[in-house]
């Protein structure tokens, strides 16, 4: 089982091939590739018409280095509800190039949100069907993730699209099982109360699970933290993971949670995030 990371803060700290040469000396496995700043910076390199010559760069360095890209994650969200400009511009641009560059790096699977507030049946026709047909062209699958709201009223997040079992079977089962696979945020499912669980979804998902997003929280609230510094009870996860031979990678996606430290200590905190990983994969492959 490889260990992974979001390769976000390190890319924006030192570069592209500099922050994937980091993680490499730390002894990461594989990264990520985090492409959220696509929709977010104007000039972001993988919206530039030499994008395939960075991805090549960003790929014989990484090699070099000896880790590579085990999954990628597309910018988000998928879709705004009632604002036609940015879905044209993720549906016919971005999302289309997260694939391609996944392609380009070497990745296996590209993670696109479903649209929180679209019924499975919405988020199949509308979203994730047309992208299908690219996906099969370039030899990557898409990962579909369990998402979740915020209730105002409620003062607590609340299921959204793929929160629940039922819902991301539903989801997963109007989509091409070669193409579509599923990435459990452990995070997000830990957030939602008795509705559902971590543990409750890695065994309803079984073999369409290829996809990790491993972080901490209070149960409450989306930290995206270092595990065993939240709430989070992990054995029973890691014993899941493990009874239902889990065959994908082991990915952090605990960002939020170094960015807590000040700049100058966000590699010492990186480092303790991959001591974290080992002993959690420790404890799924022995």
């Amino acid at each position: 089982m490889l260990l992974s990371t979001q390769s976000l803060l390190m890319q924006r700290a030192f570069g592209y091939e500099n922050g994937v040469r980091k993680l490499a000396e730390i002894g990461f496995d594989a990264y990520d590739f985090t492409m959220f700043d696509m929709a977010e910076q104007p000039d972001d390199p993988m919206t530039r018409a030499d994008y395939k010559q960075t991805c090549s760069a960003l790929r014989a360095a990484a090699e070099k280095a000896g880790i590579v890209c085990n999954q990628t994650h597309a910018p988000f969200p998928s879709i705004r509800i009632n604002n036609t400009a940015w879905n044209e511009t993720m549906l016919n641009d971005y999302l289309i190039r997260s694939l391609e560059v996944t392609a380009l790096l070497g990745g296996e699977a590209c993670v696109i949100h479903p649209c929180n507030d679209w019924s499975a049946e919405e988020n199949a026709e509308k979203l994730y069907r047309p992208l299908e047909k690219h996906a099969k062209q370039l030899n990557v699958k898409i990962a579909v993730e369990n998402m979740w709201n915020y209730s105002q009223e409620q003062k607590r997040a609340v299921p959204a699209a793929c929160a629940t079992a039922e819902d991301f079977e539903r989801h997963l089962n109007l989509l091409d099982p070669e193409t579509f696979v599923a990435c459990l945020d452990i995070g997000h499912a830990e957030m939602l109360g008795d509705c559902v669980s971590a543990v409750e979804l890695i065994r309803a998902l079984k073999g369409r699970l290829r996809c990790l997003h491993v972080h901490d929280n209070d149960k409450k609230s989306d930290w995206h933290t270092i595990p065993y510094t939240g709430s989070i009870h992990w054995n029973d996860i890691l014993n899941a993971l493990k009874e239902t031979n889990y065959n994908g990678d082991f990915t952090f996606e605990a960002g939020l949670g170094i960015m807590k430290f000040p700049l100058e200590l966000q590699t010492e905190a990186t480092k303790l995030l991959y001591a974290v990983g080992r002993y959690m994969i420790s404890k799924i492959e022995n």
